[in-house]
């Protein structure tokens, strides 16, 4: 068995849990992380580094998005790579655990990338529907509060789990998924955002689908909040 196969099998059984995953995590998302931490670990990567790697193609996607006119094949060079960038993101985490070169610093470098790729993704379609596309200028309220309900749902499940973590280490996790849960959390999905930029040639078809994810991404943020602030105010 060559060392990729190995990592492979090994990166199988060590996976984080599905609760709370929506299905494009669970069945687009982590397997093909599993297939690049599989991949790097082969090529003696170390989790920071794929870490930047993720950064970097996250940001040569998002420099294409704003750096001229949407056409069908903008659209999905943009669409492969900011892909690529999250499934990345998925493959540094999972090589930590497969290497045991986890660490605090590498778990702040990751959450650093994911908050700075929120941020820039949102203000990159606000450039484009600034410099390229005919939309009323009321539109350009969509993203900017797209980025702000991002934002908070990143911030606020990230709190919600560190404030919980003593917590839920002293009791056994329920690690079976809900259908319903990883369907409804879906439009909230990072990868779905990233898919959705396939249609960018078709400005018109773009606008209403990203304004329909920002009013998915409203309500489930609404739903979530309020979820966590019932789950931390149990936590003594």
């Amino acid at each position: 068995m060559n060392s990729f196969t190995q990592a492979l099998a090994e990166l199988s059984s060590a996976q984080k849990s599905r609760r709370g995953v929506s299905l494009y995590s669970r069945f687009v998302n982590r397997p093909a992380g599993r297939m690049l931490a599989a991949a790097a670990n082969t090529l003696r990567m170390t989790p920071n580094g794929v870490t930047a790697v993720s950064a970097l193609v996250t940001g040569v996607g998002i420099a294409i998005l704003v750096s001229g006119t949407p056409t069908p094949a903008r659209a999905v060079t943009v669409t492969f790579l900011l892909m690529l960038g999250f499934a990345l993101d998925s493959a540094d985490g999972q090589l930590a655990r497969l290497t045991g070169r986890g660490s605090a610093a590498g778990e702040w470098a990751d959450h650093v990338v994911d908050s700075a790729k929120i941020v820039a993704i949102h203000a990159a379609v606000l450039v484009v529907a600034f410099r390229f596309l005919a939309v009323d200028p009321l539109w350009y309220l969509v993203p900017i509060g797209f980025q702000l309900v991002a934002i908070v749902t990143f911030v606020g499940g990230l709190l919600t789990e560190l404030l919980t973590r003593s917590a839920r280490s002293e009791r056994p996790v329920d690690d079976k998924p809900s259908p319903i849960r990883s369907m409804v959390l879906l439009p909230a999905d990072y990868g779905i955002l990233a898919v959705s930029f396939v249609v960018l040639g078709w400005p018109d078809v773009f606008l209403v689908t990203y304004s329909l994810l920002f009013a998915a991404n409203a309500l489930i943020m609404l739903m979530l909040l309020v979820k966590w602030f019932r789950t931390l105010s149990s936590v003594r």
